[in-house]
């Protein structure tokens, strides 16, 4: 489990949801960017193992952090159910410290990040960076990053 410095302020956090890979972005609610990461489990793990690293590390990030929003894809129309098991355990996560839930319809977050809500992985990636600059980072992040982008753009509409 990767070691977090302990914010004193409320963040919000997305997650690109995945057994493999999970792309997290965590920021103020200025937008300012506090910390991106992966929590990355291996196939060679057993099934049970990935899935308590998982929820391991995001109690330890949540808790480090002060999340007070988490955001996430909607998965509705099909994901794969090891995306829906750690989607099972973000809610139970969120439950348990009673964290609001945000998600997104994947198009919504590409309209809100490129204008186009059919948008490809390298649309979305450059539109990230002309956003938040050439950051060193992976899709999963950026993905992440997009949801995040999504969340202010859809508050900016209803003000």
């Amino acid at each position: 489990m990767q070691s977090t410095k302990v914010v004193n302020f409320p963040t919000i956090m997305a997650i690109d949801a995945s057994l493999t890979s999970s792309g997290i972005a965590i920021t103020k609610f200025n937008k300012e960017i506090v910390m991106l990461h992966t929590i990355k489990t291996t196939a060679n793990m057993p099934v049970h193992q990935r899935i308590l690293f998982v929820y391991l590390n995001l109690e330890t990030i949540i808790e480090d952090y002060h999340v007070k929003v988490i955001l996430m894809e909607s998965n509705y129309t099909g994901g794969s159910k090891e995306v829906n098991w750690i989607i099972g355990i973000i809610y139970l996560i969120a439950a348990k410290r009673g964290i609001e839930v945000g998600t997104y319809a994947p198009a919504s977050i590409k309209k809100a990040v490129t204008g186009n809500g059919r948008a490809s992985k390298n649309e979305i990636k450059i539109a990230i960076q002309s956003i938040y600059g050439d950051l060193k980072t992976n899709e999963h992040v950026r993905d992440a990053l997009g949801i995040i982008h999504c969340y202010f753009a859809k508050k900016i509409e209803t003000i």
